[in-house]
């Protein structure tokens, strides 16, 4: 069509063309091109014939958490007009060819349901679990059909590349590429090659995770064994709720804690960015009873008294020298559990490592990454780990003293 440009692909990735495997995993660092190789490589296939593509994350609770946007931006990048791009789906009105985008976690029925899938597109698919997959894969039964996996190793025991990789299943087609391949054919911006060779001189560690794609060890992970659950426990007492404060770059997080046979349930109520603290205090209310004690960031004490005012009942966290690593290790002496509803605090609880070194050595400082709903959890226990005189004296008023003249 007139106007339209040429559509770039690795020779790398042009077994993705071929009909003769059944899975494809195909991982590497970050810059390695996967994601957006595999976009122009199934919106091609979608231009030569009619085939329904299903676009899948671990974990989706809206249509701008998946790949949507980036097949958009890719179709107006190259002018593939006969494309029509909804806010839920994309339809090739010439070949009928259509995208459809769902989320795998707790999704087990509406995947079932999917008819006719051609290609099963995941996308990072390191976080997807055992379960997920026993139920994609005989979903996808199509004669013909094919999955692809996109991912950057998380952890030694991803359930996915164990599965492909590791393992092995026949027909299966690897792809492993790094940062060199979009060095290789001139995708690699001067800013990103700049932050490569500083990573790899300065942290080397992170280097070989972040861009080449190596797995950090299971030891890594902060939290360990936790259960999902189905529902809450009507004999579970809900004990207090935990608040994390985000607005533009993070999200605002409310986790409440249940007691329960003597450990905690934790389920998911907040997980969104952009609320006042108006806002925060309507959703709390709606929650049902206001008399419920919220815990939150003691680093926000002007939002505190904000929402104190619309008839919350909440204190500020204690925190103090050392308080992180201790809620850590509180939380990691009981007994946790989940409510499978709970997408955003089990995404962390997966995500949530220790640093390392320069050589690798694991460190008593957990990154400052997935952790909002996870800090929203230490906030609400707080006052179970912090040591009882410390919080008596960060509470107590001071005494006003009154002279009297005359």
């Amino acid at each position: 069509m007139k106007n339209q440009q040429i559509i770039q692909i690795p020779i790398e990735y042009k077994p993705l063309f071929d009909t003769d495997w059944r899975e494809a995993a195909v991982y590497g660092g970050r810059f390695s091109l996967k994601s957006h190789t595999v976009a122009r490589v199934l919106l091609v296939r979608a231009r030569q014939n009619k085939i329904r593509v299903a676009c899948f994350r671990e974990f989706q609770n809206s249509i701008a958490e998946s790949s949507h946007q980036l097949l958009a931006d890719l179709i107006k990048k190259y002018k593939m007009n006969e494309f029509k791009v909804t806010d839920k789906t994309i339809i090739n009105t010439i070949t009928g060819s259509d995208f459809i985008f769902k989320g795998l976690w707790h999704n087990e029925q509406s995947i079932k349901s999917i008819e006719g899938i051609d290609i099963a597109w995941t996308e990072e698919a390191q976080t997807v679990s055992n379960k997920s997959l026993e139920v994609l894969t005989p979903t996808v039964r199509k004669d013909g059909s094919q999955l692809i996996y996109t991912y950057n190793r998380l952890l030694e025991d991803d359930p996915v590349h164990k599965r492909l990789v590791l393992e092995g299943r026949p027909n299966t087609l690897v792809i492993n590429e790094n940062y060199d391949i979009a060095e290789k054919y001139g995708f690699m911006p001067q800013e990103i090659k700049k932050e490569i060779e500083d990573d790899k001189a300065n942290r080397p560690a992170l280097y070989k995770h972040k861009w080449l794609g190596e797995p950090s060890s299971v030891e890594r992970k902060v939290y360990k064994d936790w259960n999902i659950i189905d529902e809450i426990p009507h004999e579970a007492r809900l004990e207090r709720r935990g608040l994390d404060f985000g607005y533009s770059n993070d999200p605002s997080a409310i986790v409440d804690i249940y007691k329960h046979d003597g450990g905690y349930i934790l389920d998911e109520q907040l997980y969104q960015k952009g609320l006042s603290n108006k806002q925060l205090a309507d959703f709390i209310k709606n929650l049902g009873d206001p008399s419920i004690l919220v815990m939150a960031d003691s680093a926000e004490p002007k939002s505190i008294d904000e929402i104190k005012m619309y008839g919350i009942t909440i204190l500020p966290a204690i925190k103090g020298a050392g308080s992180i690593n201790q809620g850590i290790q509180y939380v990691q002496d009981q007994r946790i559990s989940i409510t499978k509803r709970s997408y955003n605090i089990l995404q962390e609880y997966r995500n949530y490592l220790w640093k390392t070194d320069k050589e690798d050595k694991i460190l008593n400082i957990p990154e400052d990454m997935w952790n909002h709903a996870l800090d929203a959890l230490r906030y609400g226990l707080s006052e179970y780990y912090m040591n009882v005189d410390t919080i008596t004296k960060k509470r107590r008023k001071p005494k006003t003293k009154a002279t009297i003249y005359g």
